[in-house]
């Protein structure tokens, strides 16, 4: 049996009256979906220790946080995230076409989101926080809970994870938990053709294409935890270094899949038909720990999964726009 974690005393969930009308009462100041701009530079400690560092870095911030907060800030960010140029690159379409964009500069984690980072998310009450939530899922929301009936994901127990896996990706989490955690944050989830150029990393052979895996286009099994490395379950978010991108973002292939922000309106087949989804979809890429076939988890590969499924191999990481980032202060 796993040993759970306690979590840290919380606010319990209130009625459906105050739900519906505001959720969690009087949440602290940097608890809230996004901070006052005014506000960031009094809560820079807080901030940063819950992986919300880029609210202290926004452009509307700037007035507010000192140059020295910033640095800070800028330290935490990058050593969380790495920085995707701006490039142009044939991405593969959901409807099996191809073609050409151009993807702004832009950040990625650069792990997948641990149990242990999400636990900050469901600590501070963020489920009974309906800012943080697009209305349409608003009549789930009291669905997303654990195995004991408290928010959280689908494996946790008692509003906690197992003590063994506070390093392991959390899973057991729909496309709308990863968007309320990102939106948290202050950051987003990545659309197909931002994974596709970080996953792919055009500009290592020139620019224009992407190779099928961060370390190219021929798989390697002692790269990538998927069912070929026999674990048969998922490893830390830091595991597989060799299995890297170029710039130092990990497990873009296999572990879990991932939840991206494009929708999934249809797949194309074998025989040129197409596969038309009979409840709303989010596109999921990757691979995970039990994916059998290597091409389903290179960056090109087009599947995805229902909006509010949780499943134990999917998870997610984010992504921050550049631009509405503030530049860096000198050295």
């Amino acid at each position: 049996m796993s040993v759970q974690v306690r979590p840290s005393p919380e606010t319990p969930r209130r009625g459906w009256a105050s739900r519906w009308l505001g959720g969690r009462s009087n949440p602290p100041p940097a608890a809230g979906p996004a901070p006052e701009a005014e506000t960031v530079g009094h809560f820079i400690d807080e901030l940063i220790a819950d992986g919300r560092d880029a609210f202290a870095l926004l452009n509307s911030a700037a007035d507010h946080v000192t140059e020295d907060d910033a640095r800070r800030a800028w330290g935490s960010l990058e050593s969380r995230m790495a920085l995707i140029p701006f490039g142009r690159l044939v991405v593969a379409r959901s409807d099996g076409g191809e073609e050409l964009v151009e993807v702004p500069a832009f950040y990625l984690d650069r792990h997948v989101v641990s149990n242990r980072m999400f636990q900050r998310f469901v600590a501070s009450g963020c489920y009974d926080c309906l800012e943080l939530w697009p209305r349409e899922v608003w009549p789930s929301l009291l669905q997303f809970t654990d195995r004991t009936g408290r928010p959280g994901p689908a494996d946790w127990s008692n509003g906690a994870y197992p003590s063994d896996r506070a390093n392991h990706p959390v899973v057991g989490i729909c496309w709308y938990e990863a968007y309320a955690y990102a939106r948290w944050v202050g950051k987003r989830l990545p659309t197909a053709a931002e994974w596709q150029k970080a996953g792919g990393w055009p500009e290592h052979l020139g620019g224009g294409r992407c190779t099928r895996y961060p370390w190219g286009d021929l798989f390697d099994p002692a790269r990538a935890n998927l069912r070929s490395s026999g674990i048969g379950d998922t490893v830390p978010v830091d595991a597989y270094r060799n299995g890297a991108t170029p710039n130092g973002i990990l497990q873009m292939s296999g572990n879990v899949w991932e939840w991206i922000e494009d929708p999934l309106d249809a797949v194309p087949c074998d025989s040129g038909a197409q596969f038309l989804p009979w409840k709303p979809m989010r596109r999921i890429v990757g691979g995970g720990f039990d994916t059998y076939l290597p091409g389903e988890a290179t960056c090109h590969f087009v599947t995805g999964q229902g909006t509010l499924d949780r499943r134990p191999n999917i998870g997610f990481r984010c992504a921050l726009s550049a631009d509405r980032l503030r530049e860096q202060p000198k050295p």
